[in-house]
């Protein structure tokens, strides 16, 4: 199943983003389910057709006995909705809800069956609290894309999402690349390329401003319902083709910037510091090291993983060669018995089809 995590800062257009992609995955003809991590639960209503869904945590009071058709809600598109949830504002923890609803997703095996073909997560990307990190768990999120436009503030945030996705990378984590959705379609894209190259991502695609998403979020609806053939919709389905397409295993690390260097930077728009150039070439080069660091151990994880299997089926199998021998024992010892064969005769056709397990036993095994 591709498990994509949409990551952003608040309000820069991630339900819009992550709802029209999941529209085109649905169009593909992929069973697909979108979960909502937004206290405000509002995610899917463009999916829902203006339906404010009860989130999860509201409704599931004790994980015993649940489904997974207590959980989601079916869109007309054919897309399983859920919304975690999560405390009103100014009370309570807004991440818990995010944790309570994978443990309700875990005791209903949502996510363990062949289900769905793809997940999608829509979480909230500027705050800190750890809940909201839930989506990078092992076996829950792997592609992380970054949703940000052309301002600054939106770049911060990818900053920061980029250095969570450097500390879940042991989970199986990868930084799949940015969506810039534009707030001024003339605006110069160089520094916003230039930031994407200094973290060591890609960019990719850049959605346009076009009213017609704004018209179709009135009518609560997403734009590839409510204009299908417009070009702003073959964006979004052009994103879903592209992500989709991207194998985990070819996505490097990012190298986030520091506080430092990205307050810095901005000052230049990404360009390097003219004064303090040379330092901070010599700070990146330390993260990559990191980096290339942090990928040594995600690999040796790999292949720990990959003996350790190998270690388990090797012994299955000498479980299951003691379990046909001893069949084959007693079978042995009936034919004896009976005088079909001698003892030793036994020994012989045994010690030939198990060479290893057998190669103790004696005739007078077959007589007892």
């Amino acid at each position: 199943m591709e498990r994509i995590v949409f990551f952003g800062k608040g309000g820069i257009g991630k339900s819009t983003t992550s709802t029209n992609i999941s529209a085109s995955f649905a169009a593909m003809g992929l069973r697909a389910l979108h979960v909502g991590c937004d206290p405000k639960h509002d995610s899917t209503v463009s999916l829902l057709g203006g339906q404010l869904l009860e989130p999860v945590v509201d409704k599931i009071h004790s994980t015993t006995g649940v489904t997974p058709e207590d959980i989601v809600v079916r869109s007309p598109l054919g897309i399983d909705c859920v919304e975690a949830g999560g405390p009103e504002a100014g009370v309570g923890c807004g991440g818990r809800g995010i944790t309570r609803m994978m443990e309700i997703f875990n005791a209903a095996k949502l996510l363990t069956s062949n289900r769905y073909e793809v997940s999608v997560y829509d979480v909230l990307g500027d705050v800190v609290c750890g809940g909201f990190a839930a989506p990078l768990r092992k076996d829950i999120g792997e592609k992380v894309v970054i949703v940000a436009s052309e301002e600054v503030m939106a770049l911060y945030a990818a900053n920061n999402i980029a250095k969570a996705v450097c500390h879940y990378s042991a989970n199986g984590i990868s930084l799949a690349g940015v969506i810039v959705n534009l707030r001024d379609n003339n605006e110069d894209r160089g520094p916003v390329e230039r930031f994407a190259k200094l973290i060591n991502t890609q960019i990719l695609g850049w959605v346009p401003r076009d009213p017609l998403v704004r018209e179709a979020e009135y009518q609560r609806k997403t734009v590839l319902e409510y204009a299908p053939h417009a070009p702003i919709s073959r964006v979004f389905r052009q994103l879903a083709e592209q992500i989709l397409a991207i194998r985990v295993s070819e996505l490097p690390l990012p190298t986030p910037l520091s506080e430092v260097q990205f307050y810095e930077y901005t000052r230049y728009k990404f360009d390097p510091p003219p004064k303090t150039a040379e330092e901070l070439e010599r700070q990146k080069a330390e993260a990559r090291e990191k980096a290339k660091e942090r990928e040594g151990m995600v690999g040796a994880g790999k292949l720990l993983a990959k003996k350790s299997e190998a270690k388990v089926a090797e012994q299955r199998e000498a479980d299951k060669r003691r379990a046909e021998l001893s069949a084959e024992l007693s079978a042995g010892r009936r034919a004896v018995r009976l005088g079909k064969v001698s003892a030793g005769e036994a020994l012989r056709r045994l010690q030939e089809c198990f060479p290893q397990e057998a190669a103790a036993l004696v005739a007078a095994d077959l007589l007892s």
